[in-house]
């Protein structure tokens, strides 16, 4: 194959790439603002400027195109993860930093959207395969910080009768309150409070 033959080959498939990320981007768009079941295919192709039998060639059914977005918005957390993680920060901000990682992505794509029971409900046929790996992920870092913060004498768990796993899924369920909260702003300041006031339980 010629240069110019390779060139033309990774230009089509960069276009691929770019159009399929188009349409997984204005199909989350409309999933959000107008709910899974009244969203069809054509509204998608509709609102990507794609033709509808381009849209088909890229995702056999609405299910399977649901599915990829599943997988982009848990390798997009699994990132955010990984960059919190590698933060160097004080406890507090890097508690903050990974909750706001995982639970302020979900809140801010899925939980703001008023059809965000339909979208949890959808999502839940693929949740354990899609979303479990980084779900673990998610609960390992903070378990790890927990016991790093035990071991520089920061947090005294077992004052409490906890291990430093069971305050670290404490911590995680106290901060999963604030996605009931009414917008994004609220969110953030009751997810704020809510890791301040927990940590100062478990502070030695």
């Amino acid at each position: 194959m010629s240069k110019a033959q390779d060139s033309a080959a990774l230009q089509k498939t960069a276009g691929a790439a770019d159009k399929r990320e188009v349409i997984l981007t204005s199909a989350l768009d409309l999933f959000r603002h107008y709910g899974y079941r009244r969203t069809s295919m054509e509204d998608i192709a509709r609102a990507a400027a794609v033709a509808k039998g381009t849209l088909y060639l890229y995702f056999k059914s609405k299910d399977e195109l649901f599915e990829a977005i599943c997988h982009s918005l848990a390798e997009q957390v699994g990132e955010g993860v990984t960059r919190a993680e590698a933060l160097d920060l004080p406890l507090e901000a890097k508690l903050t930093a990974l909750m706001e990682a995982k639970l302020g992505f979900v809140y801010r794509w899925i939980l703001s959207s008023p059809h965000a029971a339909e979208l949890v409900d959808s999502g839940s046929r693929f949740s354990k395969d899609v979303f479990g790996e980084v779900h673990d992920r998610f609960y390992s870092a903070v378990r790890r910080l927990v016991r790093e913060g035990v071991e520089a004498g920061e947090l005294d768990p077992a004052s409490l009768g906890l291990t430093d796993d069971a305050a670290a899924d404490a911590l995680i369920a106290a901060a999963c309150g604030a996605e009931k909260a009414p917008d994004e702003e609220t969110f953030r300041t009751q997810l704020t409070a809510i890791i301040r006031m927990t940590l100062r339980g478990l502070r030695a």
